[in-house]
């Protein structure tokens, strides 16, 4: 027998058979709980599991800053679900190949009404410092000039990222990363995004490019 809970102020939750009641975000939904699976799954499935996996695992860096500057929340889409649908429909799925390629410059780690960031270059000073310009769009606003640089890379053959929050203000017009070992000597993809330094908004992510 299933146990259904109800609640003026909480909402009602619980479960009687297959059938959940659940409050999310202040709605109330019910669905039917899925069947355990007994038949092995077809290629286009796994396909679609791996697709969430490397979805999942390039988010993983950067999932605490997403959940907070990826938007805002809509209905009952998070900053979290705003952010995975994003990387869920630019991960690409070749079904004729069976692979999945990521379409980099469609990606974003992050969305904003902020000033954006106007990326100049990419160098790689070795194998592992990377530097990054951009453009001083302040325009002398010294709020602006304070914003604060979020940079997020991708390796090609690295399911996993490399945020680096906070990196450095917006007047500064360049940064260094220092590289991990498993993002050296590789193509890279680099984003960046802006701040404030506040914390209260950020900007769109914008794709700097790629280097080798």
């Amino acid at each position: 027998m299933g146990k259904l809970h109800d609640s003026l102020l909480s909402g009602t939750s619980g479960r009687t058979g297959r059938i959940v009641v659940a409050n999310v975000y202040g709605n109330e939904i019910s669905k039917v709980r899925p069947r355990k699976r007994t038949s092995p799954p077809t290629a286009k499935q796994l396909l679609i599991q791996n697709r969430i996996k490397k979805c999942a695992a390039f988010m993983q860096s950067y999932r605490a800053y997403a959940c907070q500057y990826f938007g805002s929340r809509s209905g009952m889409k998070s900053c979290y679900n705003l952010a995975m649908t994003n990387l869920m429909e630019n991960f690409r799925i070749n079904y004729t190949t069976e692979t999945i390629n990521p379409d980099y410059p469609s990606l974003y780690f992050s969305k904003g009404n902020l000033l954006g960031a106007v990326p100049l270059g990419l160098s790689l000073k070795s194998a592992g410092l990377l530097e990054i310009s951009w453009q001083d769009n302040s325009a002398g606003s010294p709020e602006r000039e304070n914003d604060v640089a979020q940079i997020l890379i991708a390796g090609e053959d690295n399911d996993f990222t490399f945020f680096v929050e906070n990196a450095a203000k917006r007047s500064d017009i360049k940064y260094s990363v220092n590289l991990p070992v498993n993002f050296q000597n590789k193509p890279l993809h680099v984003w960046i995004a802006f701040r404030t330094e506040n914390g209260e908004i950020a900007s769109n992510s914008q794709y700097a490019g790629t280097v080798f």
